[in-house]
């Protein structure tokens, strides 16, 4: 008996490390890379703000969603800092979902840039089905409108979108096609009680946190696929052209997100893993990084877990590609071949998780009580197992490394050390992988194969939305910006925040009183917090603000320049002093005003200016807004920066009827 024990054993510790002997290698590779320990985000925010904002769409595919589809883009709406007219949401429905149809309209209605898009199907296609159906109508909407959108970006019905996702996005597209942004699924602060209960959603976290805090960025200095998370997934609008003639994402599998990765790397585009952070003063009067990615609640259940990582393991691992197609396959580098071969393992590897338990465990025991030896000290098995622990307790340490930097000390404390070597939410999440691998090979040998032509059907996870108590802490404030552009330190805000609810006054007008911001720095932070423009070349507008017949004494008393007259409106800069009955002091209804951000300085100085004609370019996108083919918040913008690039509207997106108009009046 002790012999078969020992053959068994043996068999299955060479099976773990073998599977696993690669993890520590990258893990290794990872820790003495110092590349790729960065304290500070790529991406500062002066470039940020150096580059034009692109008109960006939206997509959100849904199939009985009513219960969370309205707080998720209200959310939406309210917290995600980019211009309002440059980035517009597009719902995917079905005719035969009437309740979540209503759900999308309502939100139509309330907001101009949210747009239902009603699938010619009846429910539930295919997901990539869905998602293809909506970027055609997309494509109607640019026809219709004159626009470009420079990227989609695809997001799920329960997802709690980073306020700077568009802003970077919009600033990437100018060097990537193909970005992902790191997905990491939201938790409760654990405590003793709440434990067990967050067991099964907490290895979502654990996972996610180690995957995309390291793995997903190896595999982009690597060069390697990246594969897409299915959620903050952008496409640009090279890819998307490239793709016009059919579908852009596969509808002949259940992880269209990976087979559509797979199929840009081989068309030559490379996926960009987005990992960026900002410092934030969190409730405890700390700064913590803040990671800007998409977070969303994971299934909390054993079943769904199950059922939802099933489709993720068939789907990826035999659906998507198989291993002698991956060997074969010259447009792929040796990482990009390795970094495919780590996810296609996982059919295998997570059939060895239990057994591999029980030998380690009996390998322990062996050590402290009389148990009949199978491994003998100092033999090659013994070796191996001593191995396979050394391996499990780097692994744990890598974990809890991620998870740290990703949820804090107390997630490490109930993720990796409850009991330590062997955490239960190790164990639990290991065997939620077992039951779901081998659920996809039964669907793979038992389940009878698809008829040809015969269409997926979506396999989809109920979902839940947070509270809004808990997704306050999710929006920006003036506080939060200057913060996170540097222009302040979490001392000077915290002391400003004491002095401002002390005094009872607002805290720009503290920090301005004691020197911590210029007036320009504080109104770039009021005008993204307001979801509105900051205006910085006011000179751009003068030669056309004295059409307005408005005293210039007047405006300079309150603090106002107007800058473009419309139908039916005119669009004015505001400075931080400017008070709240400043329009009606000019005579002027507020419900007829269109509001920007500048400083009282560019006021003054853009008012004692000398009226000039308008010059050309100006005349072109101020009659591009007089006659409907864009919109007021674009014009400010183009007229802003039309230093940055002649064909400023066309790097907006929505230069094609200014393009058509030029030609027809050339």
């Amino acid at each position: 008996m002790t012999g078969f024990l020992y053959v068994v054993g043996l068999i299955v510790v060479l099976g773990f490390v073998f599977f696993s002997i690669d993890d520590i290698i990258w893990d290794l590779a990872y820790t003495f890379n110092r590349r790729l320990h960065r304290n500070v985000a790529l991406v500062s925010w002066r470039s940020l703000d150096a580059r034009p904002p692109k008109l960006l769409a939206v997509i959100v595919a849904a199939w009985h969603e009513d219960s969370v589809i309205e707080p998720v883009i209200d959310h939406l709406y309210a917290s995600v800092q980019y211009p309002r007219s440059l980035f517009h949401v597009f719902l995917g429905v079905y005719p035969n979902d009437p309740a979540t149809v209503d759900a999308a309209r309502r939100l139509a209605r309330r907001y101009e840039n949210v747009h239902v898009a009603v699938n010619p199907e009846q429910g539930p296609t295919s997901k990539a089905n869905n998602i293809n159906q909506v970027i055609a109508h997309i494509r109607d909407f640019e026809d219709t409108m004159g626009w470009e959108f420079k990227s989609i970006t695809i997001h799920d019905s329960e997802d709690v979108v980073h306020p700077y996702e568009c802003k970077l996005t919009s600033y990437l597209l100018d060097e990537y096609d193909v970005l992902q942004f790191p997905v990491f699924p939201l938790q409760k602060n654990p405590t003793p009680s709440s434990a067990l209960k967050g067991l099964t959603s907490g290895t979502y976290a654990d996972e996610f946190a180690e995957n995309h805090y390291r793995a997903m960025e190896i595999r982009d200095r690597m060069s390697a696929v990246v594969p897409s998370a299915g959620t903050g997934f952008v496409v640009s609008h090279t890819v998307l052209e490239k793709h016009r003639g059919g579908g852009l994402f596969p509808e002949d599998s259940l992880t269209e997100d990976y087979k559509l990765s797979l199929l840009l790397q081989q068309e030559g585009f490379h996926i960009h893993y987005v990992f960026e952070k900002v410092l934030r003063l969190a409730d405890d009067d700390t700064t913590r990084w803040d990671y800007v990615a998409t977070r969303s609640l994971f299934p909390s259940t054993f079943r769904t877990a199950v059922r939802q990582k099933t489709r993720w393991i068939y789907g990826i691992t035999m659906q998507s590609a198989k291993f002698s197609e991956i060997l074969s396959r010259d447009d792929l580098s040796f990482s990009g071949k390795y970094t495919i071969y780590k996810d296609l393992k996982a059919k295998v590897g997570n059939l060895l998780v239990l057994p591999g338990y029980v030998v380690f465990v009996y390998f322990i025991a062996s050590l402290f009580f009389g148990l009949p030896v199978i491994y003998p000290a100092y033999t090659l098995s013994w070796w191996l197992c001593v191995l396979l622990t050394v391996m499990m307790i780097i692994r744990q340490i890598m974990r809890a490394v991620a998870i740290k930097n990703v949820y804090g000390l107390r997630s490490v404390m109930v993720a990796c050390l409850l009991p330590p070597l062997m955490p239960v939410r190790l164990v639990w999440g290991n065997i939620i992988n077992m039951c779901a691998t081998l659920g996809a090979w039964r669907q793979l040998l038992f389940k009878p194969r698809r008829k040809r032509g015969e269409k997926i059907a979506w396999s989809k996870t109920d979902h839940e939305f947070l509270s809004q108590r808990v997704l306050y802490r999710y929006y920006r404030n003036i506080g939060d910006e200057l913060l996170e552009r540097r222009i302040i330190d979490s001392n000077t805000l915290r002391s400003a925040l004491s002095t401002s609810k002390g005094e009872r006054v607002r805290l720009g007008k503290v920090l301005l009183r004691d020197g911590d911001v210029t007036e320009e720095q504080l109104m770039v932070a009021v005008a993204s917090v307001q979801h509105g423009v900051f205006i910085d070349n006011l000179e751009a507008f003068a030669n056309d603000g004295g059409t307005y017949h408005l005293d210039p004494g007047l405006l300079g008393q309150v603090s106002v320049f107007p800058l473009i007259e419309a139908k039916g409106y005119l669009v004015m800069a505001q400075a931080n002093d400017t008070p709240s009955d400043a329009y009606s002091r000019l005579g002027l209804d507020p419900a007829d005003i269109r509001v920007v951000y500048a400083t009282k300085h560019s006021i003054v100085k853009a008012l004692h200016r000398d009226p000039a004609p308008p010059s050309r370019p100006y005349r072109a996108i101020v009659d591009l807004l007089r006659d409907d083919r864009i919109l007021w918040e674009q014009a400010v913008i183009a007229l802003d920066n039309q230093s940055f690039s002649p064909d400023i509207l066309d790097y907006m997106g929505v230069g094609l009827l200014a393009s058509q108009a030029r030609g027809e009046e050339a």
